[in-house]
């Protein structure tokens, strides 16, 4: 069942996934976050998608979170030649921000701060590290280099000035305007691209807190001078993405691996949701089957403690996308169950919020009484996320009866969530749920179940109780397999 994977799967929606019908494909085959990459497609383009993956979620009776990943100041190379020009190592070359057309000798940008941003010496590295050149000098809007790794730089590729400090705001216009189209079709989560302080942050929440304050915020960390701010950045946001391309760019390919180990290490600290991304069974766009490098890759990104793995170009171009998302969901299963993941629970901490004691004391619980199942009655979903922090072994079930809660905690791991009907008191919330954990196989008559809520519940508490029942003989009629929720079939 895909309910009993606990890390998440982010699929990003591209020509390859983007119709309805391959929408559904994506659903079942595991996906549980939609990305909409804002770097490419029409608005027109990414709202239908929206509109097709909300009424699916309906259907199929499977939340799925929307994330809108913003462009961010981008800094590219501009059109060349026959699209495509080659540079030869140790020639000399030009780049200016006045050449509309480029060649081999003069390379265009639409970045107009580059001349300020550079001085001697400086690296520039192009089409994700693949080519570099060095800076010999700065005159007026050109910038003149040596090229120190040569080959095909084709039109539109990055730029990336590693370690240098770029004089531009974190979102572009283009930037704002989608993210005013988003909030507008209410997006789950906002991923804020180039992240490079605390302040970024603040910036785009005062944005989302004026149109549309249900909606999340995801720190992609690419740069170098956002691990120098790193504690802020995740402290500030509502999760974080560890975005290896550029990252790798940006800080030299031989230290990402113990960076992405870092990042996710205090997310898992602060309880911040963390998302692995970029290349993760990149061989997949055109074979069948990963590497087995790829398969590791996805395993140690799933025993560092990663929340979801992310697909980018497998899900949105390849040719096998449903393959990649059912390939990446059979290789978290085995890693989640032939390993020691779980009970991450310290009982020396000292904890301040009401919510967090309780979610330690279920998890506790939920242990000593070898309880199948933690049962999170919530309307923001927030005791459920706290208590995923924990990583219990017992299955982490967020009820409620917000439809809009339930999709944004399909990021978060080990979280499966149940639609039930608005309630009076917990007796009647109860009823239901006692229904669908039996019906959903998630327990068996005489399983003791750990419950959290709040008190009382005709207010809208906010979590103060914890309750362990016992599931009684003779509740939860059978219902038809296909009229199960997807991920329960």
């Amino acid at each position: 069942m895909l309910s009993e994977r606990r890390t998440k799967i982010v699929a990003t929606i591209g020509p390859a996934t983007r119709s309805r019908e391959n929408l559904e494909k994506a659903i079942r085959a595991g996906m549980n976050v939609a990305r909409l990459n804002f770097s490419h497609g029409a608005h027109a383009e990414h709202l239908q998608v929206i509109k097709d993956l909300r009424s699916l979620s309906i259907e199929l009776n499977a939340p799925v979170a929307i994330l809108q990943d913003l462009q961010g100041p981008k800094v590219r190379v501009g059109r060349l030649k026959d699209g495509q020009v080659t540079l030869v190592e140790g020639s000399d070359i030009i780049i200016s921000t006045r050449v509309e057309l480029g060649d081999a000798k003069v390379i265009p940008t639409d970045f107009k701060e580059l001349p300020e941003s550079c001085k001697e010496g400086t690296r520039i590295l192009l089409d994700d590290g693949l080519l570099e050149v060095v800076v010999k000098k700065v005159e007026g809007t050109e910038v003149h280099c040596k090229v120190i790794f040569g080959g095909v730089l084709k039109d539109r590729k990055g730029m990336n000035l590693p370690g240098a400090s770029l004089p531009v705001e974190c979102m572009t216009d283009k930037d704002l305007e989608d993210l005013e189209f988003g909030l507008a079709n209410n997006v789950d989560y906002v991923a804020l691209s180039f992240v490079r302080r605390g302040s970024d942050i603040q910036k785009l929440r005062e944005l989302i807190q004026a149109k549309c304050p249900s909606t999340r915020i995801i720190a992609k960390i690419e740069m170098l001078e956002a691990l120098q701010n790193l504690h802020e950045i995740v402290m500030l946001s509502d999760g974080v993405m560890v975005a290896r391309g550029d990252l790798a760019v940006e800080i030299g390919q031989t230290l990402l691996p113990q960076k992405q180990k870092q990042i996710i290490a205090l997310c898992n600290e602060l309880g911040r949701p963390v998302i692995t991304a970029t290349q993760m069974l990149d061989s997949m766009v055109e074979n069948q089957r990963p590497t087995r490098a790829e398969i590791t890759d996805v395993a140690n990104a799933v025993l560092d403690g990663s929340d979801a793995t992310m697909l980018s170009a497998e899900s949105a171009s390849g040719k096998y996308p449903f393959r990649c998302i059912s390939t990446m969901h059979d290789i978290i299963l085995e890693v989640e169950r032939s390993s020691d993941l779980y009970y991450d629970i310290s009982l020396e901490r000292e904890f301040f919020d009401v919510a967090e004691t309780i979610g330690a004391s279920a998890s506790l619980s939920a242990l000593k009484l070898d309880s199948p199942a933690i049962v999170c009655l919530s309307t923001t979903g927030k005791t459920a996320m706290l208590i995923s922090h924990f990583r219990p072994k017992a299955k982490i079930v967020a009820v409620t009866h917000v439809p809009e809660t339930l999709n944004r905690l399909e990021l978060v791991w080990g979280i499966q969530t149940l639609l039930i009907n608005p309630y009076k008191n917990s007796e009647e919330a109860m009823e239901q749920i006692e229904d669908k954990l039996l019906q959903y196989g998630i327990c068996k008559p005489g399983d003791k179940i750990i419950l959290t809520l709040g008190l009382p519940v005709h207010q809208a508490a906010k979590t103060n109780t914890m309750r362990v029942f016992t599931i009684g003989a003779g509740r939860g009629a059978k219902i038809k397999k296909s009229d199960l929720p997807l991920r329960f079939q």
